[in-house]
């Protein structure tokens, strides 16, 4: 499907514009637009500016309200609980995030859980703001308020979200490995921007409503030509059993939403479970934590590749190189997802064009 490139600034813009004149405050805003236009410089347009369309959709169906907030349940070190009120979900998880951060600097750990927050993005963002902060951060995430996608191991039919996981672990002085996956072969919203391309996704990704294997990722949304079917868990049982995991440990333990039990609305509900380290406390001198990651990050990217090239990476360095290309050529979309971005803004009687 043709698309066309824009530029990151005039995106940032137009989201944030959106946002305000939906009813969210500028600062919201801002960390809203900045989240999802980072997705799309790092090659993840699942969870960028794509994205916006569906919140608006809650936001037109009564789901998703500016007035949300969240609400602290427990704030004594190392335990941090935040009801997400299912308010807007970047600034929610920031806030979580930049809290339970300035508790593990202080006591040098902090476990963290935010309940019920409307979509929270691309989970590798949070352990970039932790790293950023000097510490180590683990999560586990839950995707509740739809139908299940995604099929357990020997399964024909769906009983899990797509329940990311990411880890982060800073490099004094040099650049964070990040670490971020869904437990599916790929992201629900991989398979959103195939079908808004025309695209099929590779073999063994996903079965249609029968539990045949299928490329056509039409089979994972709901139609009424179709019965729904399921994204496959990546590394058969090894992923559906981490997305179990995620699961109870996000929101099935606390009582938030999980995916078998709250109302299929137009929304996405997230829950986030994190355990954030200062490594300082396991290795104070930062120049011996520097040297013992990067000698063996060297060891590795050393090994010969299979193909010359495509050499060996480490997690985040692909990210990081289409953000540097992106960010200079543009970043591209394809003409449907245009479309309902330019529908979306024209709602609040915004020009999408003009940027």
């Amino acid at each position: 499907m043709p698309h066309r490139l824009h530029r990151p600034e005039s995106l940032r813009s137009l989201m944030r514009d959106m946002v305000v004149k939906a009813g969210w405050t500028e600062a919201e805003a801002q960390e809203t637009a900045e989240h999802l236009v980072l997705a799309n410089l790092s090659g993840h347009d699942s969870h960028g500016v794509g994205m916006i369309p569906l919140y608006f959709q809650s936001l037109a169906d009564g789901n998703l309200s500016p007035q949300s907030q969240p609400r602290t349940r427990l704030d004594a070190a190392p335990f941090l609980i935040i009801d997400g009120e299912v308010a807007l979900g970047q600034p929610n998880a920031r806030n979580a995030v930049d809290r339970a951060a300035a508790m593990a600097k202080t006591s040098g750990v902090a476990i963290v859980n935010l309940l019920d927050s409307h979509h929270i993005g691309r989970i590798g963002h949070y352990a970039e703001v932790a790293a950023e902060a000097g510490l180590i951060s683990i999560f586990w995430v839950n995707v509740a308020g739809r139908p299940p996608i995604v099929a357990p191991y020997a399964a024909k039919e769906a009983r899990f979200g797509t329940n990311p996981h990411a880890i982060g672990i800073p490099v004094p002085g040099g650049e964070p490995l990040i670490l971020d996956f869904a437990t599916s072969r790929m992201a629900h919203g991989k398979a959103r921007v195939a079908l808004n391309k025309g695209e099929p996704v590779p073999p063994g990704y996903i079965i249609d409503g029968e539990g045949r294997p299928t490329t056509d990722p039409a089979h994972v949304f709901a139609s009424p030509d179709h019965p729904l079917g399921a994204l496959l868990p990546f590394g058969d049982h090894k992923g559906a059993g981490l997305s179990l995991i995620a699961e109870l440990l996000s929101a099935g333990l606390m009582g938030a939403a999980r995916i078998d039990q709250k109302p299929q609305k137009t929304w996405i509900i997230n829950s986030l479970f994190g355990v954030i380290i200062d490594p300082a406390r396991l290795e104070p001198d930062a120049a011996l934590r520097k040297s013992r990651i990067e000698s063996y990050l060297a060891f590795v990217r050393a090994a010969k590749p299979q193909d010359a090239a495509n050499p060996v990476l480490a997690p985040g360095d692909k990210e990081r190189q289409l953000r540097a290309e992106r960010g200079a050529a543009g970043i591209p979309l394809d003409d449907e997802t245009w479309s309902q971005i330019r529908a979306a803004a024209a709602r609040f009687g915004i020009d999408a064009e003009s940027y």
